[in-house]
C-alpha cells in the first residue's frame, strides 16, 4: 500500500496526507519515512489503536510530521489535504455511500488523490459477507473465544491479545459497500472523483475479504 501511495504522489514537494482508519499507525510511519516532505495525520475510532500509535510515535525521529487523532471520520473536520489513504476501512463505514464520497472529495484539494484499498464485488466477497451475517446472528462468548483462538494461530506473531480482541467485532461486520462498477462509474464521479488507477492487492489471510486498490482524483470544478 505504501509503495502504491508513494508512486501516485509527487515526492519532492510539501504534502499533507490523511490516513483514514490508521490502526496502530504502520502505514503512517512508512509514508512519513518514504515522503520526506509530507505531514501525515492518522485517524481511527479505536482508542487502543491510537494509544499504540502514539507510543510508537514518541520513539520516531520524524514525530513532528506525524499526528494521530481518535475520531469518527464522518464527524472529523479538516482543511483539504493533498491525499487521503485508507487501507481496508471504507467498506465498514456506515451510512450513505454517496454522502461518504462527497465528504472525501470535500476533504481533498482539487487534483488531490484518494487512494483506497477496498473489497471488490466478487463471489468470494459476497459469500464471506453472508458468513459474517450468519456469525452475527449466532454471536456468543464461545464464538468470540473461538475467533480469538484462530486469530492467535494466524496472527499471534504480529499482534498481541488486546489487538486481536479489538478486531473480533469486525468478524461480525459484513461490508456496507463493495468497490464495484456503480461506485467507480456513478457514485464517485457524482461526488467529484474520477478513477485514474486500479491495483491488485494480495490477501494476507483466509479471514480477509479480497481487496483491490483504487486511485481517485478530485476533479477540478
Amino acid at each position: 500500500m505504501c509503495a502504491i501511495v508513494v508512486a501516485e504522489l509527487p515526492v519532492g514537494r510539501s504534502l499533507r496526507l490523511l490516513d483514514l482508519g490508521c490502526g496502530t499507525g504502520s502505514l503512517v510511519f512508512r509514508l512519513v519515512e518514504s515522503l520526506p516532505h509530507a505531514e501525515v495525520t492518522g485517524i481511527d475510532v479505536s482508542a487502543a489503536n491510537i494509544r499504540a500509535a502514539e507510543t510508537e510515535r514518541s520513539r520516531d525521529s520524524d514525530e513532528a510530521r506525524t499526528h494521530f487523532v481518535r475520531a469518527d471520520y464522518l464527524d472529523y473536520a479538516t482543511t483539504p489535504v493533498d491525499a487521503i489513504v485508507s487501507d481496508g476501512v471504507l467498506h465498514l463505514i456506515g451510512g450513505d455511500t454517496l454522502a461518504l464520497f462527497q465528504k472525501l472529495a470535500r476533504d481533498l484539494v482539487p487534483g488531490g488523490r484518494l487512494i483506497v484499498c477496498m473489497p471488490y464485488d466478487c463471489a468470494y466477497n459476497y459469500a464471506f459477507a453472508m458468513l459474517r451475517r450468519l456469525l452475527r446472528l449466532g454471536r456468543s462468548r464461545a464464538l468470540d473465544a473461538m475467533i480469538l483462538a484462530i486469530g492467535r494461530r494466524l496472527h499471534g506473531r504480529e499482534m498481541d491479545d488486546e489487538g486481536l480482541r479489538e478486531r473480533i467485532p469486525y468478524m461480525y461486520l459484513p461490508p456496507v459497500r463493495l468497490a464495484g462498477r456503480s461506485l467507480r462509474e456513478s457514485i464517485a464521479p457524482s461526488a467529484g472523483l474520477r478513477v485514474i488507477g486500479r491495483h491488485p492487492m494480495k490477501s494476507t489471510s483466509l479471514s480477509q475479504l479480497k481487496h483491490e486498490v483504487i486511485v481517485f482524483e478530485r476533479m477540478v470544478a
